[in-house]
């Protein structure tokens, strides 16, 4: 479980976190919309440590690793939890099989023969099976999306969290890389938190859903019940419109 409290982020005289209240939990998957520019990308890296909050707290497994340093990170974090970006982030000068290998180096204990193995395994969990020696930029948008996923899942981490996962790819593939989500679920027992602005793909696949508005989660609910809550900001979003105290 993640636990983020009051969690408060500034940069300059921008204010874009407000005390923000979030719960993951075991198993699920979990969705945060909310507007571009809202703040929904600074808080899933505070969560992994790459940008660092100016107040609140955030527990892992009831670990607050607020304040960690790299090395705390690196060391108690990070085997734990991956983070697929929303531009993949592969090494263009590396082969799809040394960007996955790049994640498991911290992990000393694994022999070389099982992280060739757990290379193999994770690309063909995002049917890529035989793309380790292909370089990123000879992959199409869809399979540069699975590629960062065998990456992060190559870890084998409890949590996997995705900013903006089907940004840039059309209906079919963005329905590929949900139908992967949910089998990751499934088939590796990890926990997700996603960003997104989907809503209709987000439904499908999200146990619950929050919404981050005003530098705040002012709703968080089950996705099955998505439709009828009493909150006139959560529905005006899920409906396309412009908040209206801010007209």
């Amino acid at each position: 479980m993640i636990e983020i409290n009051q969690l408060y982020k500034s940069f300059g005289k921008l204010n874009v976190l407000h005390g923000v209240d979030l719960t993951l939990c075991d198993g699920e998957i979990l969705t945060v919309f909310g507007k571009s520019g809202v703040g929904k990308t600074v808080l899933i890296k505070a969560i992994i440590g790459l940008i660092e909050p100016d107040s609140g707290s955030i527990s892992i497994d009831g670990v607050d690793v607020t304040n960690f340093s790299e090395k705390q990170f690196n060391e108690k974090v990070r085997p734990h939890i991956s983070f697929v970006f929303q531009d993949g982030a592969l090494w263009d000068s590396m082969t799809v099989g040394a960007n996955i290998e790049l994640a498991l180096h911290a992990q000393d204990h694994i022999s070389e023969a099982e992280r060739r193995s757990r290379i193999q395994e994770s690309l063909r969990l995002v049917d890529l099976s035989g793309a380790e020696d292909v370089y990123p930029d000879e992959l199409s948008g869809g399979m540069l999306k699975r590629a960062a996923i065998a990456r992060a899942i190559a870890t084998r981490p409890r949590y996997l969290l995705y900013d903006e996962p089907t940004t840039g790819l059309d209906p079919i593939l963005t329905n590929v890389i949900y139908d992967l989500i949910m089998h990751l679920n499934q088939k590796l027992g990890t926990t997700s938190l996603i960003i997104s602005h989907d809503i209709s793909g987000m439904e499908k696949i999200s146990n619950r859903v929050s919404l981050l508005h005003d530098g705040k989660v002012v709703l968080t609910c089950d996705t099955e019940d998505m439709w009828e809550q009493d909150n006139e900001i959560f529905n005006e979003f899920l409906n396309g419109k412009a908040y209206s105290h801010e007209e």
